[in-house]
């Protein structure tokens, strides 16, 4: 039911972007950062087509829309005219930078959902997180790039944005980590009592 309306900006050049100081302890731990982007969309049931399994929402904007809501949906025979639906989505995208011999460039990938009992009001929560690792072939300081090798043996040379602090210690055969995690939840609630 929900579209997503949050586009995550291209993570390799994200991550190089935000690469964030952190705090000064006795033993620094290597560059890194965290940046998460998040938006809630609020709507209300008009109208539930039970047989064909649609639904037309509200918006707060006053604008409608119709979702046809697949089999996968649980309890959707709950949801009725007045309940307010709320979709949540956040991304968010966490670089380390790791000192070379400790990881190599590599991809993995996981899924989870989570949905409500049977008979109460319909809530799903899904996480997907992909973790993909690159190696440093090359960094130009004064003109603020860097080529990373990707696991399939591609490379790519990006743009590190002037909010970057703490590129001048990444070195050749460091591999930067991306974490992505996006996760969704949707969720019926019967109106307010008055």
């Amino acid at each position: 039911m929900y579209k997503k309306s949050l586009a995550l900006i291209p993570a390799a050049t994200l991550a190089l972007l935000t690469l964030a100081a952190a705090p000064v302890h006795a033993q620094t731990p290597p560059p890194g950062g965290s940046i998460s982007i998040t938006g809630t969309i609020t709507a209300t049931v008009t109208a539930v087509d039970q047989k064909d399994r649609w639904v037309t929402l509200k918006r707060a904007d006053g604008s409608v829309v119709d979702i046809q809501v697949g089999p996968e949906a649980k309890n959707f025979p709950q949801i009725r005219v007045g309940d307010q639906v709320t979709a949540q989505h956040q991304e968010t995208v966490d670089i380390t930078v790791i000192p070379p011999g400790q990881a190599a460039p590599n991809v993995s990938a996981g899924s989870s959902l989570v949905t409500a009992p049977a008979g109460s009001k319909p809530l799903a929560v899904q996480v997907d997180t992909a973790v993909i690792t690159g190696q440093v072939t090359a960094i130009d300081y004064d003109d603020r790039l860097v080529t990373l090798l990707g696991p399939l043996g591609n490379s790519r040379t990006l743009v590190v944005g002037p909010a970057a602090r703490r590129f001048n210690e990444v070195k050749v055969g460091d591999n930067i980590q991306l974490t992505l995690k996006s996760s969704t939840m949707i969720e019926v609630t019967a109106p307010a009592k008055k």
